[in-house]
Parts: C-alpha cells; structure tokens; sequence
C-alpha cells in the first residue's frame, strides 16, 4: 500500500475504513499454530522465566533511584536521572530480546550522523502506536517516559516502573463522545487556533480530558503537562514520547492524531515503526482487540519477531502549523504514512471499541459513535480483504449465486 493522502468522513455513513479491518490482527494459520507449539514448548518457559527476573530487576532498580523523592510530579536531579534512565534502557532492551524481538532494525532519514547532530532536539517524540514493543524500544533508545492511559497504573511491574519514569497518565473516559484522550481536539471536529503558551493552552481545556494524578481540583490537563515539559530546559525531564493515534492498531494505515503533542508548535521527533510477519506460518506482533496476557506468550512462541524502526527528520513547524495544531499533527501524520507506505483514515479509539471482545467495550463504542452521529449508529462495515490483500468475500459472494441459481 501507498499513499499521502488523508482520507476523512462520508456525510451520513460514519469514517471511511480501508478493505481490511484495521484493528483486528492477521489470523494465524494453522501452520502457524503447530509452529507455535513446537517452539513455545522450548521457548516459552525460558522467555518467562527471563521477562519476570528482568522485570523484577527494572522494579527494583526503579524503587532504589527514587529513594527520597516524595513528589514524582517534580523534576528529578540530573545525576538520580542519568542513574534511572541508564539502568531502565538496559532492562528494556533486554526484556525485547525476552518478546523474542532479538535483532532491531533501525535506521535514520538522515543518514549522516554529523548531519543529524545538527538538528534541534525536540522533548516529544511521536511515534505510531501498534504495541508495546515501540515504547520498550524508545525507553531503550532515548530514555522515554509515556502519555499512557490510567488503567495501566495498576498493571503488575509496568505501572510502578512508567511512574518512576514519569510518565503522564491520561483517564481516558473522561470527556464526551469523541474527545481526545491525549489532551487534544481530535481532527475532523471544528478546531481554534492555539498559541504556544501555558496561558492560552487553558483556553482549551473544556476540549481535553482531565489527566490523572497530582490529585485535586487544581490538577493540570495532560495538555498543559506536555506543554510545560515541551516548554522546560533541555534536560529538566525525560524525552516524552507520545502516540497521537491514542490506540493501537495493525500497522497497515495511520489512524486520526489527538493535537496535544502539537499545541506546544515546537519542533518534535517523528518515529515510525513496523513489525513484519510471514502471513504463512507467523504471528501477527501487533497489539490490538487482544489479552494481553495471550498475546506476550505467543510472542514468546516465535523464534524471532522484528521490529523495524525509522528516526525520520525532526520536524519543525511552519507559521501556520504553529498556530494550528490541527494542520500541524495532520501534516507530521502524513509525513510519516509516507514513509511507512500506508494510508490515513479518520479512524479513532471510538471505531476500534466496536472490535473488542468485551461486549461492554462495544457497547460502548456504539454509544460514543452514536452521540457523534445524532444519535445514530453507524452500519458496521464490510471488509473484502485482509491486510495482505488476500480476498475475503470471495466464498460468501460464490455461495450467494449458487443460491440464486
């Protein structure tokens, strides 16, 4: 698939999907299902074993760098900093080698090192959202904490370690139909421009849902957190990586940016990533309708999963998208849809929950799209095709005309 254009809502049919489902993984095969148990049977007990030693190291490791921080909500010192970021970045790494991600490919738009030290150096860092296996990387890489939502504080190991690091916790089911979990307006809905101050950020809080955290009536919005550290000192906090698509999804298009990594109108760090299967005999990496749970143990069962990772240009913004975060988050969106050789659908977390299992999650979905819609549910669309291509129609539409026969 190629593309750079930008896809938006039909009048009366809800958001255009792409001939596959965008938020449900690629079938194993059953090829793919022996593969797994031949090579779980080995894998899997060693890799568990390795992933909870290495988790429990990183929470520990974590408990001692933050011995005599009272307030998390406060810059560490450099020195406490370097020692948390430099033990976390290790513990990352090789908990990706225990999800059977062994090699990383990475590469840069700008090849030339020298040439890439020249550019500024943004504190947020977006990057397409298809798992986990990103966010491990860019902690490993550049030290990252996380715009992450609420519930996932009360995952075992990963909520202590991501509020150690700082991390900036979103409520995602605060707000009304639609709204950004990321602090931002979503697109396709009317937006205003927005300055790049702390002041006139406030100006749009009834657009942003309240973050969680810091506790109070007076707690900050996540947009004026990622303004505050965008707008803070080279150094003062961690690099913030944020996914703007604020969901997961295959990998296969790029899905409606939240604005909140853009109101700040600051140069910021595109990232791009992709995780390549065999559709014979392999398993889909991607994170998405999925238990969790499930899905790290079938990661575990395969010899080896990639992840392909691209640094592009730091992006820096023109007059215009600096006074509208809007064109600004579409404009980087189709930067790296390019790049990834995908297209763009104004899809959001509202049309993924009707593909979760959990029938509340749909019901749900059904709800918020409603509210969007007049208060109308918009028809569940068809699919003809999966994400390589292959037709899916193909035996109920050969059924349909033996029947008419």
């Amino acid at each position: 698939m190629t593309a750079s254009t930008t896809i938006t809502t039909t009048s009366n049919y809800g958001p255009i999907y792409p001939p596959f489902n965008p938020f449900v993984r690629h079938p194993t095969s059953p090829l793919g299902k022996v593969r797994m148990i031949l090579c779980g049977s080995i894998l899997v007990p060693i890799r568990l074993t390795g992933a909870i030693l290495t988790l429990s190291s990183c929470l520990i490791w974590c408990n001692i760098c933050s011995i005599g921080c009272s307030d998390l909500s406060k810059p560490y010192s450099p020195t406490r900093r370097r020692l948390l970021q430099g033990g976390c970045r290790v513990f990352s790494r090789i908990l990706l080698f225990w999800y059977g991600f062994v090699w990383l490919h990475e590469s840069h738009e700008i090849e030339d090192k020298e040439e890439r030290e020249k550019q500024p150096h943004p504190s947020v860092v977006v990057v397409n959202h298809i798992g986990f296996a990103e966010l491990m990387y860019l902690c490993y890489s550049d030290g990252c904490c996380f715009v992450s939502k609420d519930t996932n504080r009360a995952l075992p190991f990963i909520g202590k370690i991501s509020e150690v690091l700082q991390s900036i916790y979103v409520d995602r089911g605060e707000g009304e139909g639609g709204r950004s979990i990321h602090g931002g307006q979503q697109q396709g809905e009317a937006s205003s421009s927005s300055s790049t101050t702390m002041q006139n950020s406030r100006s749009h809080t009834s657009d942003v849902s309240s973050a969680s955290g810091g506790g109070g009536s007076n707690a900050k919005t996540t947009t004026e957190k990622i303004l505050e550290r965008a707008h803070s000192p080279p150094g003062t906090w961690p690099p913030l990586a944020i996914c703007p698509e604020g969901t997961t999804h295959t990998g296969h298009v790029m899905i409606r940016f939240a604005t909140g990594a853009f109101r700040a109108g600051l140069p910021i760090q595109p990232v791009i990533v992709s995780s390549p299967f065999s559709s014979r005999f392999g398993y889909d990496p991607s994170f998405s309708c999925a238990n969790i749970v499930m899905h790290i143990i079938c990661l575990m069962t395969q010899p080896m999963n990639h992840l392909h990772v691209k640094h592009l240009a730091v992006y820096v913004p023109n007059d215009a998208e600096k006074k509208d975060p809007t064109l600004y988050a579409n404009n980087v969106r189709r930067k790296m849809a390019q790049e990834l050789g995908v297209e763009c659908y104004d899809l959001t977390w509202n049309e993924k929950l009707r593909f979760e299992r959990a029938e509340k999650a749909r019901e749900l979905g059904n709800q918020r799209l409603a509210a969007k819609n007049g208060g109308v549910v918009p028809p569940m669309p068809i699919f003809t095709e999966d994400a390589f291509g292959n037709p899916l129609v193909e035996k109920v539409e050969s059924g349909s005309k033996k029947k008419n026969d």
